[in-house]
């Protein structure tokens, strides 16, 4: 005979705890890629700043180390 009190309790709504755990990680992780993914085209839609311009134009003109003269 088992006793009643060893048996497990199963959640009510039929979904067993690893399955919430599932489907509440998939759901923070959908909803931190969303954050991301809008943050990122925050920046994106940033203009470069001046000096980052004239830095990278300067490198655009820079020779190459190793290249011939």
């Amino acid at each position: 005979m088992t006793d009643e009190t060893e048996k497990q309790v199963k959640p009510s709504d039929g979904k067993s705890a690893d399955t919430r755990d599932k489907v509440e990680q998939s759901a923070r992780r959908e909803a931190l890629g969303t954050g991301l993914r809008r943050a990122y085209q925050k920046v994106l839609s940033e203009p470069i700043p001046d000096e980052f311009s004239r830095l990278l134009e300067q490198l655009s003109k820079s020779k190459p180390e190793g290249s011939p003269d």
